[in-house]
C-alpha cells in the first residue's frame, strides 16, 4: 500500500511538473513574442520609413520616441543622412533653376548682338558688338561663380581647418579699400585676433560679400564699419554695419534671398542691374553651412547691420 502511494505521488508529481513546464513554456513564448515585437517595432519603423522615402520623398523623418539606445542612435543616423540628401537635391534643383532663370538673358543678348553684327555689312557695327559681348560674357562668368559657390554652400560639404576670421576681414578691407574712397565710404577695418574653424574659401567669401555689399549699398560721405570678436564661450561674432537707405525689416529679409536686389539702379546707364543679386543668399548659406546664426537689423536713419555668429565647433559632417 505504501508503495503504490508513493508511485501514485511520483506520477502525480510528474504530472504537475509536465503541466507547470507547459505553463511556462507558454508563458515565455508570449512575453518573447511581446518583447521581440517591442524590440523590433523601431526597426519597423525604421524599415517602412525608408521604403517611402525609397518611393516618394525625402521629407520624410522616422519619429522615433523611447530611451537613447542603439536603435534610437541608428534612427537619428537615418535621419542625419536624410536631411543630407534632402539638402544635396534641393541645392541642386535650387542651382539648375537659378541658373537657368539667370543665365538666359545674358546669352539671349549675346545671340541678338551676335545675329545684328553677323547681318550688318558696316564693319564698325560689327567690332562695336565686341565690348558689348565682353560685358555680357563678364557678367555670365560672374553668375555662374556665384551661383557655383552658392550651390557647394548649399550642399554643406565643407572643409574643417583653422581661420583667423578678424585677418580674413582686415585683408579684405584693404584690398576694398581704393573702392571705398572712390565712393566716398569711410571704411573702418577690424582689429586684433579672432581665431575660428571652418572652410576657409567660404569663410573669406563671407566677408567679401558683406563688406563690398555695405560698400556698394552706401551713400558719399557714408561709413562701413567691420568688427569681428571671439567670445569667452569660443564663439567669434563678425558685425559688418553700414549706411546707407533707409530700410525696414521686411526689405532686409527679402534681401537674403537669391536675385533679390536692394538697389534696382542699372550700370553705367546700360540698363543692366548693379550686381547680381547672390551676393546676400550665398552669405546666409555660407553661415547655415557652418551652423552659425545670422542676424541683420535696418539702423537709423538708414543702413543696415549683419551680424554673423560661429560656433566654437565645426558641423558633424564636415570635410577635412
Amino acid at each position: 500500500m505504501e508503495v503504490s502511494t508513493k508511485a501514485d505521488f511520483l506520477q502525480a508529481l510528474f504530472v504537475f511538473g509536465i503541466v507547470v513546464f507547459l505553463i511556462l513554456l507558454l508563458i515565455s513564448v508570449i512575453v518573447g513574442w511581446f518583447v521581440a515585437g517591442r524590440m523590433l517595432a523601431p526597426l519597423q519603423q525604421i524599415t517602412a520609413t525608408a521604403r517611402v522615402v525609397a518611393d516618394s520623398t525625402l521629407h520624410e523623418r522616422i519619429a522615433l520616441a523611447g530611451p537613447q539606445d542603439e536603435i534610437r542612435e541608428l534612427a537619428d543616423t537615418f535621419n542625419a543622412m536624410l536631411r543630407r540628401l534632402e539638402r544635396a537635391f534641393e541645392a541642386q534643383r535650387r542651382f539648375a533653376a537659378n541658373a537657368s532663370h539667370e543665365l538666359r538673358t545674358p546669352l539671349a543678348s549675346m545671340r541678338t548682338i551676335l545675329q545684328v553684327a553677323l547681318a550688318s555689312p558696316d564693319p564698325e557695327e560689327v567690332r562695336a558688338a565686341g565690348p558689348q559681348l565682353l560685358n555680357l560674357n563678364t557678367r555670365s562668368t560672374e553668375i555662374t561663380e556665384a551661383l557655383l559657390t552658392l550651390a557647394r554652400a548649399d550642399h554643406g560639404a565643407i572643409t574643417h581647418e583653422p581661420v583667423d576670421l578678424a585677418d580674413t576681414a582686415r585683408e579684405h578691407c584693404v584690398q576694398v579699400r581704393s573702392q571705398a574712397e572712390a565712393a566716398g565710404v569711410r571704411l573702418t577695418a577690424p582689429s586684433g585676433a579672432a581665431p575660428t574653424t571652418g572652410d576657409r574659401t567660404l569663410l573669406r567669401q563671407l566677408v567679401a560679400n558683406l563688406v563690398d555689399n555695405a560698400i556698394k549699398h552706401n551713400h558719399r560721405d557714408g561709413s562701413v564699419t567691420v568688427s569681428v570678436h571671439r567670445q569667452e564661450d569660443g564663439r567669434v561674432v563678425l558685425t559688418v554695419r553700414n549706411s546707407g537707405q533707409e530700410l525696414d525689416q521686411e526689405a532686409v529679409e527679402r534681401a537674403f534671398e537669391p536675385f533679390h536686389r536692394l538697389d534696382t539702379r542699372t550700370e553705367g546707364g546700360n540698363g543692366r542691374p548693379a550686381g547680381h543679386g547672390l551676393g546676400l543668399a550665398i552669405v546666409r548659406s555660407i553661415v547655415r553651412a557652418h551652423d552659425g546664426t545670422l542676424r541683420a537689423v535696418p539702423v537709423r536713419p538708414g543702413g543696415l547691420e549683419v551680424t554673423v555668429e560661429l560656433p566654437t565647433t565645426a558641423p558633424a559632417g564636415t570635410l577635412g
